[in-house]
């Protein structure tokens, strides 16, 4: 549409033809859907005081951020904790990183890594476990009759024993009782 303007030069009739053209460019303002239909100033000036240029985002801590019409709104991942990954159509995709690091705890009914599982405090599945420190055997019970599963450490050589010198060297057996046991394992 070109711009509509009245020359010196034009008749009374041109401007008539020109004014009646820029009301029909305009609209009827009984078309607005604003609530003012006044002018169309006024529903313009409704309209842009109605449109949000600004929202404000929040933490667990009630801090607040606004973020507004320009701004870039950057969500940003924790190294070795979270990914955050932005996609087509208008997606932001947040995922635990593959390799997590830097936790004091985890709770959880089942822990597996594929192979080894922990749940209700028992290790199921592991090929080997290395340890350092000191290891504290409590509540052992005897899961079979294979006495060489017994374990103990002399002088940080771990060595395999059988029978009743694997119970007293676990420690809390009385030589009697390891007497006991070894006649009663055979």
């Amino acid at each position: 549409m070109a711009i509509r303007s009245v020359a010196v030069t034009n008749t009374l009739e041109e401007f008539r033809t020109t004014f009646n053209s820029l009301g029909t460019d305009v609209g009827d303002l009984s078309s607005l859907n604003t609530t003012d239909t006044s002018n169309i100033v006024a529903a313009i000036n409704e309209v842009n005081s109605a449109v949000t240029t600004a929202f404000t985002i929040a933490d667990d801590s009630s801090t607040t951020q606004q973020v507004n019409s320009g701004d870039v709104f950057r969500i940003s991942g924790t190294s070795n904790q979270i990914t955050a990954t932005v996609s087509a159509t208008d997606t932001l995709t947040i995922a635990l990183a593959s390799t997590i690091s830097g936790l004091t705890s985890i709770s959880a009914t089942t822990l597996t890594d594929g192979t080894a599982t922990i749940t209700s405090g028992a290790i199921t599945g592991a090929t080997s476990i290395t340890a350092s420190g000191t290891i504290t055997l409590s509540g052992l019970g005897a899961a079979s009759t294979d006495t060489d599963a017994f374990l103990v450490s002399d002088s940080n050589v771990v060595k395999t024993r059988t029978g009743a010198q694997v119970l007293s060297d676990i420690g809390g057996a009385s030589t009697g009782f390891a007497i006991a046991q070894a006649v009663a394992l055979g």
